[in-house]
């Protein structure tokens, strides 16, 4: 937030987030209801309120009867009174969606392409923007939210390392601000983190302790939760866990250590395997691995098991070093998720639970709706902030006290 919670601005601000947080998690609620959630006088409650209502993002619903016949009248949000834009930029493809105040994917682009140089890759994001934005319609976007494989410095917005596109020192925010030409905040994070951003406010993880996130695609990253706090790291490195020594043989990283999981089990390193054996070409893909696995292919579905047991391995490490309340897996590894939990739980033994592994529940469209849910958790922060230069003064001049 952009001021101190100490000033009266800085007040207002933080008791909107946190009005709208409440209506998010516990809606609809009385007004009497958010008085009691945030601890503030009625009056209070209800000129924070009453802009909301008026700028549309909250409604109020009929009047539920209440003591001594007092009506109350509940409000709620409007889910599709905003918008985000989320893109994920993957090896071979660019995903984007239109995500809505619930965290929920209305409409999804994408563009097949090989790894390519950043500029033109945003070019192509920002063509995928502009569709959403026409699709909006006149409901406001609030921003964008770019997520990617690897080492990403959000605060900067670089993107640090991300081998599987052979990018380094990559300034993602800046060249997708130029190409969409157009006054939307960006705000860039590694895939890992920006699914456990999309699970802990609109997830399985809401309101657990601890989470840990883990994401297989063509890069292998993790990401550790504290409630809604994602941990970055002194060098926004956390999570980094392609490295990672497994204990197996296997081909070479492009670091060139054998034995870690980013060469035994990333998507590419799977489909090479099956290539190499003789099941498929490379240039067909996981999707035709799974295909072929479903469909009986014996050998198809070998591998993508062994591949499940390293990420499995993975997922008893991360156990041991983190004890989270709750392991979330999302990627290509998904259809042998029962494989990942049995070997966590093969190697970590009965102390721990394996029903606290389980897969996303953000559905087919995971990669748009964690991409937007970057851009969603920082105006749920601070929706003033997000907020149209009209709109946010009118819900500071009503949230006075």
């Amino acid at each position: 937030m952009t001021d101190d919670h100490r000033t009266p601005a800085g007040l207002r601000r933080a008791n909107t987030a946190a009005a709208l947080q409440a209506v998010l998690d516990g809606g609809p609620l009385p007004r009497a209801g958010l008085t009691e959630r945030l601890g503030l006088a009625a009056g209070t409650v209800s000129r924070i309120v009453a802009p909301l209502v008026a700028a549309g993002v909250l409604r109020e619903l009929p009047a539920l009867p209440g003591a001594g016949g007092r009506p109350r009248i509940p409000v709620d949000l409007v889910p599709r009174a905003r918008y985000a834009i989320g893109v994920h930029v993957g090896r071979q493809r660019t995903t984007a969606g239109l995500v809505d105040l619930r965290g929920r994917v209305h409409e999804v682009r994408s563009h097949e392409r090989g790894p390519g140089q950043a500029r033109q890759l945003m070019d192509g994001a920002a063509d995928l923007v502009a569709g959403l934005r026409k699709e909006a319609g006149t409901v406001p976007v609030l921003g964008v939210g770019v997520a990617t494989g690897g080492w990403v410095d959000p605060a900067a917005g670089v993107v640090v390392d991300n081998e599987a596109l052979g990018w380094r020192d990559v300034p993602l925010r800046a060249l997708l601000t130029r190409a969409l030409g157009a006054d939307l905040p960006v705000l860039v994070d590694s895939s890992a983190r920006a699914q456990a951003t999309a699970e802990v406010w609109f997830g399985c993880a809401r309101g657990a302790e601890t989470s840990v996130h883990l994401f297989t695609g063509n890069v292998i990253d993790a990401a550790f939760a504290m409630g809604r706090r994602i941990h970055t790291g002194a060098r926004s490195a956390a999570g980094m866990i392609g490295h990672l020594p497994i204990g197996v043989a296997g081909p070479a990283c492009a670091c060139g250590r054998r034995g870690v999981l980013q060469a035994v089990a990333s998507d590419r390193a799977v489909v090479d395997a099956a290539a190499a054996a003789g099941i498929m070409t490379a240039s067909e893909g996981l999707a035709r691995l799974d295909s072929l696995a479903a469909t009986g292919t014996e050998a198809a579905d070998s591998l993508l098991r062994e591949r499940a047991r390293h990420i499995g391995t993975a997922v008893a490490h991360l156990v041991d070093l983190f004890d989270p309340s709750l392991v979330v897996l999302s990627g290509g590894v998904l259809p042998h998720a029962d494989v990942v939990r049995d070997e966590a739980a093969r190697l970590l033994g009965n102390a721990w639970d394996p029903d606290r592994v389980r897969p996303t529940a953000l559905g087919p469209h995971a990669l748009a709706a964690s991409s937007g849910a970057l851009l969603l958790a920082a105006y749920y922060a601070d929706p003033l902030a997000y907020e149209s230069g009209d709109v946010a003064r009118a819900m500071e001049r009503q949230g006075r006290p």
